[in-house]
């Protein structure tokens, strides 16, 4: 169960065609807990009707910075689902509810070069780890966007790469996955020693995964692969509601909490393609 915290929208504004800044301030700001990560993201109570695939009325978005009292985050615009019309609409003194955070980015110690890979949704994340990283730390970015005007400055004090490319975010077909086999001489031999970060459609994730877990033998340790949304909601959906109580706790009891998310995936990843999903 989550912990959740009330909290009320104190500005808004906006950051590309189709993103917006929420800033929220914390009724009781001492509750809250980040997890410390800058990919860290919350739940947030937004009105829906609906759940989304992970079975949550709520949606979650990522925290692109904390001020005193909260702190901020950002949505992406896309469509008219709940979490879109919520946001487009939010106003200064608009009362919601939020999680406390949770966040994927971690680098191993001793890592080489960060990868970051994503398309629009992933964009506040990336935005945020480039700005908290160090002089010393070394980037390759690749942001997939359906239109130009969504790209943005990343500032940062770490030396980076960025690469904008067109294409996926339910528009076009993604080309993040052969973005990264672009990189393999470079960054996918494990005695390379790269961490790679990526956020993206949730089966575009999941293909990645796979791919650099069978077709390069990374150590788990050295990338983190994250769905953020599904183009396909109402398929995924009809999947989990047509699962039998059996087969919905057999998913459950594959996600322990004393092992990784990627080493919970090695088993949950066959056993999501037997299900259909």
């Amino acid at each position: 169960m989550e912990t959740i915290h009330a909290a009320t929208i104190t500005a808004s504004e906006v950051v590309t065609p189709h993103m917006m800044r929420l800033r929220l301030r914390l009724d009781d700001p001492g509750a809250w807990v980040s997890d410390g990560t800058p990919d860290e993201c919350v739940h947030v109570e937004v009105g829906a009707e609906t759940a989304d695939a992970d079975g949550h009325s709520a949606r979650h978005y990522t925290v692109s910075g904390h001020v005193e009292g909260g702190f901020e985050m950002e949505v992406f615009i896309h469509g008219d689902g709940p979490g879109a019309t919520w946001a487009r609409t939010a106003r200064p003194g608009d009362r919601t509810e939020v999680s406390d955070s949770k966040g994927y980015y971690k680098v191993p110690e001793g890592a080489g070069t960060r990868v970051l890979i994503g398309d629009a949704t992933a964009l506040p994340a990336i935005a945020r780890v480039l700005a908290e990283a160090g002089p010393d730390e070394v980037f390759h970015v690749v942001v997939e966007l359906a239109d130009m005007a969504e790209a943005r400055d990343l500032p940062t004090a770490a030396t980076a790469t960025i690469d904008w490319r067109l294409g996926g975010n339910g528009v076009r077909a993604s080309g993040l996955k052969d973005a990264l086999i672009a990189l393999e001489d470079r960054f996918l031999d494990p005695a390379a020693g790269a961490y790679i970060w990526v956020a993206c459609e949730a089966k575009d994730s999941r293909a990645i995964r796979t791919m650099l877990r069978r077709g390069y033998g990374l150590p788990l340790t050295h990338f983190r692969i994250v769905g953020y949304w599904h183009k396909d909601l109402e398929h995924a959906l009809r999947v989990w509601n047509e699962a039998s109580e059996a087969t919905k706790a057999e998913y459950m009891s594959l996600w322990r909490e004393d092992r990784s998310d990627e080493e919970n995936w090695v088993e949950l990843e066959p056993f999501l393609q037997k299900m259909g999903a």
